[in-house]
């Protein structure tokens, strides 16, 4: 008899214990895993940046080509300070325009996942290169770079026209003003 009893009581200890297992597992976080870098590679934001930073690029080197056939033909030293602050002024740009495109990509990016956190009712989406170990059902990355297929991102430059103007008219007088002080 008191087997028995001893037995019911270590059975329903167990019981209780591998209850409490199961509480546990309940009340556990819901974690995902992403690939940052995949997303930012295949998705159609992300190529559509690339292709503008590229087309950019392109149009850059050519203007910067452009300067140095002039700067080569003249070979004054005022022609070789005129392209060397083109050409800064030309890294100013692109330098602009890439922070530009990863600023807007990181917007949409982070939009994706907190809407898609919110829709599968998940507490954290963490990136995947940071995390040790994740079985493969926790990887998000082709729903999410399937979520950002559908976002709309425009990388043009706001107002471009406007920027451009405004500081050419000065250094144009900045210019003129050591030639004019040369003839007088």
């Amino acid at each position: 008899m008191k087997k028995l009893a001893l037995s019911v009581v270590l059975l329903l200890s167990a019981v209780l214990a591998l209850g409490g297992c199961n509480g546990a597992e309940k009340s556990a976080p819901k974690v995902a895993v992403v690939d940052a870098g995949k997303v930012f590679q295949e998705s159609a934001p992300g190529k559509a940046g690339v292709a503008y930073l590229e087309k950019i690029s392109a149009a850059a080197q050519e203007e910067f080509k452009s300067l140095q056939a002039a700067a080569e033909q003249d070979k004054s030293q005022e022609s070789m300070m005129k392209m060397q602050r083109a050409l800064g002024e030309i890294q100013q740009r692109m330098n602009a325009e890439q922070q530009m495109v990863i600023g807007k990509l990181n917007d949409a990016f982070r939009k994706t996942l907190d809407t898609y956190r919110d829709e599968k009712k998940l507490e954290v989406i963490l990136p995947s290169e940071q995390v040790m170990s994740f079985a493969q059902a926790a990887d998000i990355t082709k729903e999410i770079i399937a979520a950002m297929d559908k976002v709309t991102v425009t990388y043009e430059a706001e107002k471009p026209a406007e920027a451009a103007p405004a500081v050419a008219p000065a250094e144009k007088e900045a210019e003129k003003a050591p030639a004019e002080a040369k003839k007088e």
